[in-house]
């Protein structure tokens, strides 16, 4: 059985015993269940409320079953996901940036899956939900000496890695890091979409705060965007 024909069998499910609920209480009634999402809403609402009653009857723990069904709702959701952590996605609604998925999330009421996306250059993590992101273009391979990097994560760190031995560097190592640097930078901005002094302005920040690596959590808390909010400054623009 497909993961689709499950998911199908547990809707049809909880559809029959939804039904059910109707016809008990407004028995001899048309169904509305198809036709009207607030009617919908609300009959459901009151089948939770009477399930309540009925688990406080009967000695159950109704918050704890109701947060365990939930959490195993998240990780069939997460088995079910069309993207995994590591897959590289562009932002609909972000001006051409494509990023790297690192997690997974939930809208504010907990029934939309949201996506952890990491891009480039943006000092904080960006939170969609899938119909909000497509499969990026793939990251263009690039040549350096530390071998031929052929995903975003891996060119940034490399970057990173890279930008961090220049100042120690001999004067013969020196020329080949700087074309390295070069050459993953441009790469990084042309499939991330982040101007590359966008790009180099947020290395620089970072290896000045004494870390090369990104951080473990987000800068600031994961976003929930809005449909006209204006894309990060370039802070090469700023007045």
């Amino acid at each position: 059985m497909t993961d689709d024909n499950a998911a199908a069998k547990q809707i049809g499910r909880a559809a029959k015993a939804l039904e059910a609920y109707e016809q008990d209480a407004f028995p001899g009634e048309a169904s509305l269940l198809q036709g009207d999402t607030l009617y919908a809403e609300a009959l459901l609402t009151g089948l939770i409320c009477d399930l309540e009653h009925y688990a406080t009857t009967h000695g159950i723990n109704f918050s704890e079953t109701v947060r365990t069904g939930h959490s195993i709702n998240l990780e069939e959701v997460a088995d079910q996901a069309p993207y995994t952590v590591g897959a590289e996605v562009q932002l609909l609604r972000q001006p051409g940036y494509c990023g790297t998925i690192i997690g997974w999330g939930n809208t504010a009421s907990g029934l939309e899956q949201t996506f952890l996306i990491e891009v480039p250059g943006i000092p904080y993590i960006f939170e969609e939900p899938t119909h909000h992101l497509a499969s990026a273009p793939a990251f263009p391979v690039t040549s350096t000496t530390l071998g031929d990097l052929q995903h975003a994560d891996q060119a940034e760190q490399a970057y990173a890695d890279l930008a961090a031995q220049l100042p120690r560097a001999t004067t013969a190592a020196r020329p080949v890091i700087e074309r390295d640097c070069q050459a993953l930078i441009t790469a990084l901005s042309s499939w991330s979409g982040v101007p590359t002094p966008l790009l180099e302005a947020q290395h620089r920040s970072r290896f000045i705060r004494g870390s090369t690596r990104r951080p473990q959590s987000p800068a600031r808390s994961p976003r929930k965007h809005e449909e006209n909010e204006p894309s990060p400054e370039d802070p090469t623009q700023a007045a």
